[in-house]
């Protein structure tokens, strides 16, 4: 195997993103179950059958979001292991681990000024997000260059396509993101600031699966090679 720490170090970020997967899922689920409760309970005025609801709707909740707090934390590491599994085959990992960790200080600063200004809020979120997005392109960027040198020209041409496809649409999913959550702050134009943040969300979607496709191939490639 010519790249044996990419290899592993692919993998590892390839099993970080399915467990994200799953977590968001369960987060999803969780909110939807407590919603759910909640409309019950709401409907049912205080009934036995509506507290009932609301009890079984919180437990129900509270532990899928552990699942999804548990499994992002799994995740996170085990991307960073990843990450600097790979840098030692291919730099460009080196840029996406150094993205990482100023993306996890803006979020962090950011969470610090939730209460006190929105603005510095808004701003060091929008820096977090962006630097997620940098991560995801010096990611592929990294499997691109390790496909040119196993002269892997199809998995490199798909992910240059992929890649310029993503810088585009995080660029417009980044740019949403700071709109949106500048407008959040008028009640006026809070429904437009809404629409903003959902188009947002569908394109990371969309990112997100092309994201995954590639690695899943990313990592075939490279434990193919021996």
């Amino acid at each position: 195997m010519r790249f044996p720490n990419a290899a592993k170090g692919v993998k590892n970020i390839f099993t970080a993103q399915i467990l994200m997967l799953i977590g968001a899922i369960c987060e999803i689920i969780g909110f939807i179950i407590l919603v759910g409760g909640l409309m019950a309970a709401d409907a049912t005025k205080g009934s036995n059958a509506g507290v009932a609801a609301l009890l079984g709707g919180s437990m129900g909740s509270m532990l899928l979001l552990a699942a999804y707090s548990i499994l992002s934390l799994i995740a996170f590491i085990m991307q960073i292991v990843g990450i600097v599994n790979a840098k030692k085959d291919e730099e460009s990992f080196k840029s996406a681990l150094i993205c990482l960790i100023i993306g996890i200080v803006a979020t962090i600063i950011g969470g610090l000024f939730m209460r006190l200004s929105r603005v510095v809020f808004a701003l060091f979120m929008s820096v977090g997000s962006l630097m997620g997005a940098f991560v995801i392109i010096f990611i592929i960027s990294g499997c691109i260059k390790l496909a040119d040198q196993l002269n892997r020209g199809d998995v490199s041409t798909k992910g240059s396509n992929i890649l310029k496809m993503i810088v585009v649409i995080a660029g417009l999913s980044v740019i949403l993101s700071i709109v949106s959550s500048f407008m959040m702050a008028n009640v006026a134009i809070m429904v437009t600031a809404m629409i903003l943040a959902v188009v947002s969300v569908v394109l990371s979607i969309v990112q997100y699966i092309m994201f995954l496709t590639f690695l899943s191939q990313s990592k075939k490639m490279l434990n193919e090679e021996k």
